[in-house]
């Protein structure tokens, strides 16, 4: 392999310790100096790290992204002028020839010493908090779905039909009603009405036999339980919406306002492509680039000259996520860029399809928007198929 770097340094990250491993020597040698040393991963001794480096006039550094440890290390490093690479465990694992007696840190020193490593891509260091934001609100909403399954499977197992009736049972008259159960209260008509609000098509005589079920004492404290959690986590969502959005108007405000224009993005949509991409896309050459890291680039398969459909690619899941929730809502939207596309290729009989090509378009109408900061233009999305 042919050797690119003089000196450089590959580290293996732990929880408790980092491997620093230096090679220096000649461009024109295989066999270069090696010095290793391990350091803890408190600030200062991190600290002395980066000064041991220094000291062997390394002009790069090497590591991995491992959970969340690299990210200290990162931060102190970065303040030196070595240049960093953070690397995708999976693309150093997939390199060939490697050696069950070759320590970590001193493979990803050769590795990048001949130029092996792809740098990982990592956004403004704004887009990092909000990024922290985002994810957060994702698990609240995940812990909330999950104690919404647990109240449905309380419900079924008592017999009690309330989702026959009531299209959300966690509306103003569903938890009115489940909290009949949960004080164990004489369950009458008369009850049942008072406790119906706004537009609820069923009858409460409807209501009334749909709430004869046999729920246990136990099953009375777990829907208790339920849905004290459901009401903690949805007021914690709406508190994070709060921050998310406060943050988004005081750093991202233009390309928020320029997102928000295009068919299916929300706000929720809107921050997470923010957090994920960042305001910028530079440093995706293409819009086809940005596609392949988002996971929304069709894989590539042919056999004996014959061209075979794929899955997408894998990616940024996040991100791929919200294209594909937001290029749905988009596909049937009045919107004839996106809708003309989704009725196109559902008809072919696949509306999955069709909802993930109109998340590959959205994708790349936002790379056009926000690489030249401009506003979205229904015209050209319609009628250049290469303009976006």
């Amino acid at each position: 392999m042919e050797v690119m770097i003089e000196r450089c340094c590959g580290i293996d990250v732990h929880q408790k310790t980092i491997v620093c491993c230096i090679l220096s020597g000649p461009l024109e040698t295989n066999k270069p100096q090696k010095h290793q040393k391990t350091f803890g991963t408190t600030s200062a001794e991190l600290r002395a790290a980066i000064e041991w480096i220094q000291s062997f006039d390394v002009t790069d550094i090497f590591m991995e992204s491992t959970g969340q440890y690299w990210i200290p290390v990162f931060n102190i490093f970065s303040d030196s002028e070595i240049q960093l690479t953070l690397a995708n465990p999976a693309h150093i694992k997939n390199v060939p020839g490697r050696k069950t007696d070759v320590k970590d840190a001193e493979w990803i020193a050769q590795l990048g010493r001949c130029g092996l490593i792809q740098s990982s891509y990592l956004p403004c260091a704004e887009a990092m908090e909000l990024r922290q934001l985002t994810r957060r609100r994702l698990s609240y909403v995940q812990k909330r779905t999950q104690t919404k399954n647990e109240m449905h499977n309380i419900l079924q197992r008592a017999n009690i039909k309330l989702t026959s009736y009531l299209s959300d049972i966690f509306g103003q008259t569903g938890q009115a009603l489940l909290s009949l159960f949960i004080n164990a209260e004489k369950i009458t008509l008369g009850r049942v009405t008072e406790c119906m609000h706004g537009k609820v098509k069923a009858t409460p005589k409807q209501l009334l036999d749909a709430m004869d079920g046999k729920m246990s004492k136990t099953d009375r404290r777990l829907l208790d339980d339920s849905l004290e959690e459901y009401r903690f986590y949805t007021d914690k969502i709406k508190q994070i919406d709060g921050v998310i959005k406060e943050f988004v108007f005081t750093h991202f405000k233009e390309e928020y306002d320029l997102l928000m224009e295009i068919p299916g993005v929300k706000a929720n949509s809107a921050a997470v492509i923010l957090a994920e991409i960042g305001p910028d896309v530079e440093a995706f050459k293409t819009a086809g680039h940005l596609a392949s890291w988002a996971g929304l680039s069709p894989g590539s398969y042919e056999s004996a000259g014959v061209k075979k459909s794929s899955r997408t690619t894998r990616g940024n899941k996040y991100l791929k996520t919200v294209l594909i929730s937001s290029g749905g809502i988009a596909g049937r939207s009045m919107d004839p860029a996106f809708s003309h596309l989704y009725q196109r290729i559902s008809a072919r009989g696949s509306k999955m399809k069709a909802v993930v090509a109109c998340g590959h378009k959205l994708l790349r109408i936002i790379y056009k928007v926000l690489s030249c900061h401009i506003h979205y233009d229904k015209e050209k999305a319609l009628g250049l198929r290469q303009q976006y």
